[in-house]
């Protein structure tokens, strides 16, 4: 199992290159956007920069909505990508659009099949075991109808990005007094790296 997990793609992506299976020039990424759909498009500038980082690094690039597809949309789909990269946005609303489209299913085959699996911020906090740690200080409101909050479990972190920005302060104060040793803060210049039996936290220069 090959797992990049960033605080935020663009502070981190250059060290996901020794996890490939070949050079980003030859590789196909599906750019799966659906965490930033709540959000206007004027008030989400992280999905435009962690675009421009990957066209940057290479990658032949395909944006991807979870958003009305299902299980057959996705095994016919998605094997025909070398890499799946899962933006950030908000966590519920993508934990809900992974459990109706099936995504949860047809991702754990393709893990499988060897391929490499990125995320940043949501795309990374939804492969831990659960989202609870986060119903304080974001917004499940957006899925009324998402009351099961049991996220992807590839991992036993619950990560918590974006670690030392002053913006998100006061939130991650609150998350550690309520949660302590549970939970792991990443910075956006590090990344969670699973490469089959190896874990380890990896931070640029």
């Amino acid at each position: 199992m090959k797992l990049f997990l960033a605080s935020r793609a663009n502070g981190s992506l250059d060290l996901v290159l020794p996890l490939l299976p070949d050079k980003p020039q030859k590789l196909k990424i599906a750019h799966i956007t659906t965490a930033a759909n709540p959000y206007t498009i004027d008030n989400r500038p992280w999905l435009d920069q962690n675009k421009s980082k990957l066209i940057e690094l290479g990658f032949k690039l395909t944006s991807y909505d979870l958003v009305g597809k299902n299980l057959r949309d996705l095994r016919h789909d998605l094997p025909l990508f070398d890499v799946i990269y899962v933006e950030g946005g908000n966590v519920f609303y993508l934990l809900n659009e992974i459990k109706k489209s099936g995504f949860d299913i047809a991702l754990k085959e393709l893990l499988l099949k060897g391929i490499v699996y990125i995320g940043s911020s949501a795309g990374s906090m939804i492969m831990g075991p659960d989202l609870n740690y986060l119903l304080t200080v974001d917004d499940p409101s957006v899925v009324p109808e998402l009351t099961d909050f049991t996220s992807l479990g590839y991992i036993k972190e619950r990560i918590v990005p974006h670690a030392g920005r002053d913006k998100y302060k006061e939130r991650h104060e609150k998350i550690r007094k309520e949660w302590g040793d549970k939970i792991f803060l990443l910075r956006d210049d590090q990344a969670l790296v699973v490469n089959d039996d190896k874990i380890e936290i990896q931070s640029l220069p």
